[in-house]
């Protein structure tokens, strides 16, 4: 006597394994590829944030090279020299955006950086200083010894690469 083989499981449910596992593959792909993706994006943003720190500390030594220059016994005198600039004028353009004006370069910290720190400073007058030292109530009444030479400083990093780019601007009084 012969024996044959019958399977327990009806004909139609041979292939249902296969078609199960391809789908938990698929989705373990698709889980795959948005964690990827994900990861990807926080490398750019880590990046980033790393771009911007290095151009802000190569802004704050310019701001510092800057007020060193104007550390001397007579900083209105260097008013005329290179990037060294008389008081604004009313209602022109601020010169940080006038790309015709010199801006001088200040030392690069970073040999790995593209671009250094440029700046420039502006003379913006005597103003009284400490502020208690002037009258609140006549501002005609501010002696001559409470005066001193107010300067704004601006400093900036460029980039052409679509890198961070950072600008800072300060106040000096001697």
């Amino acid at each position: 006597m012969k024996t044959t083989a019958r399977s327990s499981y009806p004909a139609q449910q041979q292939g249902i394994a296969l078609v199960i596992s391809l789908l938990l593959l698929l989705a373990i792909t698709l889980v795959a590829v948005s964690s990827m993706q994900s990861s990807l994006l926080q490398e750019r943003m880590s990046a980033n944030l790393y771009d911007r720190q290095l151009s802000y500390q190569q802004v704050e030594a310019a701001l510092l090279e800057a007020e060193v220059m104007l550390n001397v016994n007579d900083p209105v005198a260097l008013i005329d020299g290179a990037g060294v600039y008389d008081l604004p004028v009313a209602g022109a353009e601020d010169r940080w955006n006038d790309n015709g004006l010199l801006w001088l370069s200040a030392t690069t910290l970073n040999e790995d950086s593209e671009t250094g720190a440029q700046y420039l400073i502006e003379y913006m007058g005597d103003w009284p200083y400490p502020p208690e030292c002037a009258d609140v109530a006549s501002k005609d009444k501010i002696s001559v010894g409470c005066l001193s030479p107010t300067f704004r400083i601006t400093a900036r990093t460029v980039s052409d690469n679509g890198r961070a780019a950072v600008m800072l601007q300060s106040l000096f009084r001697r």
